[in-house]
């Protein structure tokens, strides 16, 4: 009786290599991979919670109002946003003035009266409008919008782009006035004064505006003589 009880095979201890309730142990390589997951999810929620904690500061401190400037990350970020949003196909288009040496002068009253209130008659954008948007306005002359291709100015200008004050115009204009507003604006870094002048004079001559899907614009002397009464 003492030696049956003496050499009664023992039960497995918990942790012994047996799982309890009749489980399976998980194996090395799936425990590794459980407290991977389990680690990469505490790691994003602390991420997304520190986040959260600098949005709600910013905001509470001002960070919403518009007469800021945008840091240089941001910058960057919503500017390869944006290339990232035009459509492959968008970016291959050709400008059908390309070719024509004079298209630019066509689109010069246009520009002036859908333009140059924010980007300025030169392009850069030194206006009061200009300084009151965030983002800044553009600065049409500088690299960093010259280095678009004509097919990326044009669907920006066709499209607008969100959050940044640039509205689409693709309702109110043809797609020949949107290029002819591209070749504009790869004339404007070599535009001289002379070139100003001239336009101005174009301008004046002219005396009746242009044309638009859907409306026109009267000449500004008609136009003033009509509201006096």
């Amino acid at each position: 009786m003492t030696d049956r009880v003496w050499n009664a095979p023992q039960q497995p201890r918990f942790g012994a290599g047996v799982a309890p309730l009749g489980g399976c142990r998980a194996r090395p390589g799936e425990e590794e991979a459980v407290r991977f997951f389990r680690d990469a999810v505490i790691t994003l929620a602390t991420l997304a919670l520190v986040v959260w904690l600098i949005a709600v500061a910013r905001v509470r401190s001002g960070g919403l109002s518009a007469d800021g400037q945008p840091g240089r990350i941001e910058q960057v970020v919503a500017r390869n946003l944006v290339r990232l949003s035009i459509p492959a196909s968008a970016k291959r288009m050709e400008n059908p003035f390309r070719t024509d040496p004079e298209a630019w002068r066509t689109a010069a009253a246009h520009y002036e009266d859908h333009c140059a209130a924010c980007h300025g008659p030169d392009g850069r954008a030194q206006t009061v409008l200009a300084s009151a948007f965030y983002p800044k306005v553009s600065d049409l002359t500088q690299p960093v919008v010259q280095r678009l291709t004509d097919g990326e100015l044009f669907y920006i200008i066709q499209n607008g782009v969100r959050w940044t004050g640039m509205p689409a115009w693709r309702l109110q204009h043809s797609e020949e006035d949107s290029w002819r507003l591209v070749t504009f604006v790869r004339k404007l870094p070599t535009l001289t004064e002379k070139d100003f002048d001239s336009l101005k004079h174009m301008s004046e001559r002219a005396g009746a505006g242009h044309h638009h899907r859907g409306h026109e614009h009267p000449d500004r002397e008609s136009a003033s003589g009509s509201d006096d009464h």
